[in-house]
């Protein structure tokens, strides 16, 4: 937690309303805090409350209502997640909120009263629980770059991510499920997951949008006259374990019923998405989106 005067806030406030302004002339936003705003510490020992009381910052104090969410983050998160099986760190130290824009392929806001913050990226470590082929678990650590953003600076590279009107912007089920023959022309989707799509959290629905995107792309590069399996772009795809296959068996449109037992894996917690290769038509076949079938 950085020192700064009164008076420092309530500039740094002034250039985040100035960011948040033009992150909401790109697109529809919500602010998503970790807490209450009016507990928030927004520098040691001055709080938002404290800020919020002046009437000079009337306006901002309007217009951050206006985007608030008042759900916690944590409610926007998947609810199936364990303690464990996902964290995020940052210049070693867990960081909860950066870990939750992170998942929900967000913005991360900071305040800008330290030098520290001004940067459009930040490198963290994320660490997951990942069950192996074999049934094991172990945690994978890996480093992922985070969108950011203390001032209108740090936010111009991230406007045309902000302004794209593609598949990072569909932000409900029942558009991607309207749209899917747009943005999948290589996959077949059998009705039930349609609510299957509507039953995931919010991050799992970031999270398996981002895993048929690359199942998409897998899919529109396979030729099965060279290959039997696509080459799978970006995303951990296996066969289910013979033991387990029984669990994958769906019925498709046509009322016959087949082993979808090619899967791909999303995060936090045990995500799973079951499909089939259909390689008379060069397509994959999606059956199941949620947990791990039988857990």
């Amino acid at each position: 937690m950085a020192d700064a005067s009164p008076a420092e806030v309530g500039e740094a406030m002034e250039e985040l309303v100035r960011v948040l302004r033009e992150a909401r002339s790109w697109r529809e936003i919500a602010l998503v805090t970790q807490s209450p705003l009016a507990s928030s510490e927004l520098a040691r020992g001055y709080y938002y409350q404290q800020w919020a009381a002046d009437n000079r910052h009337r306006n901002q104090r309007q217009f951050i209502k206006a985007l608030r969410n008042r759900a916690p983050f944590t409610d926007v998160l998947s609810q199936d997640v364990n303690p464990g099986e996902i964290e995020h760190e940052h210049a070693g130290e867990r960081v909860e909120g950066i870990g939750a824009a992170h998942l929900m392929d967000g913005l991360c806001l900071s305040l800008p009263v330290s030098e520290v913050w001004q940067r459009s990226w930040l490198e963290v470590t994320v660490r997951t629980l990942v069950e192996g082929n074999d049934g094991e678990l172990s945690m994978v650590e890996t480093t992922e770059s985070v969108r950011h953003s203390s001032c209108r600076t740090d936010l111009k590279p991230h406007e045309q991510w902000g302004r794209s009107a593609g598949l990072e912007s569909i932000g409900s089920p029942t558009q991607l499920w309207e749209q899917r023959a747009d943005f999948f022309p290589s996959l077949r989707f059998l009705p039930r997951v349609l609510n299957d799509l509507q039953a995931l959290q919010p991050a799992w629905f970031v999270q398996s949008r981002r895993l048929l995107a690359r199942l998409e792309e897998s899919a529109a590069r396979w030729n099965p006259a060279e290959t039997a399996v696509p080459a799978w772009q970006g995303a951990k795809v296996t066969p289910e374990h013979e033991q387990r296959r029984r669990l994958c068996r769906f019925t498709d449109e046509g009322g016959e019923e087949h082993c979808y037992d090619w899967h791909g894996r999303f995060t936090p917690g045990a995500g799973r998405l079951h499909f089939r290769l259909v390689p008379k038509e060069g397509m994959l076949e999606i059956a199941y989106i949620g947990r791990k079938l039988g857990s």
